[in-house]
């Protein structure tokens, strides 16, 4: 049991490590046809912001709602040329699949893979801490 979930470990580090991989070279292309990628929206009832996803910078926030969130992006982005992250985001990606455990308990460690301490995983699957960081990354 212990080489399966071992396996099981590294194939979602492995996938995830790919999706992240492919999202950031096409953040990459974006950027390089002179978009600027953005996180944030709606976080509360009615307050929301907009964020620069490769800096962090804050480029607008407020408590107006989509309507005020709506204006934000428009003044900020007349063009029309910023790309919201979900937009580049794989839509519903599906958990690891390996033969031999049952679907809820590969789900179960996978969500653990990817969010549990680095230093864990890495000693249990004999991985350099730094490897089961970077293949941990969100994009």
């Amino acid at each position: 049991m212990s080489d399966l979930l071992k396996s099981h470990i590294e194939n979602v580090l492995e996938a995830n490590y790919a999706t992240v991989s492919k999202t950031l070279q096409r953040v990459e292309e974006l950027e390089a046809e002179g978009r600027r990628v953005i996180v944030g929206g709606q976080i509360g009832e009615d307050a929301w912001d907009i964020i620069d996803w490769r800096t962090n910078e804050i480029l607008a926030a407020g408590t107006d709602g989509l309507a005020g969130y709506a204006v934000a992006g428009t003044e900020l982005d007349p063009d029309g040329t910023w790309i919201h992250l979900d937009q580049i985001l794989e839509e519903d990606p599906e958990y690891v699949e390996t033969p031999g455990l049952p679907q809820g308990l590969a789900a179960t460690i996978e969500d653990w893979v990817l969010t549990g301490d680095p230093e864990e995983i890495a000693a249990f699957i004999g991985w350099p801490l730094e490897k089961v960081e970077e293949y941990q990354a969100e994009a």
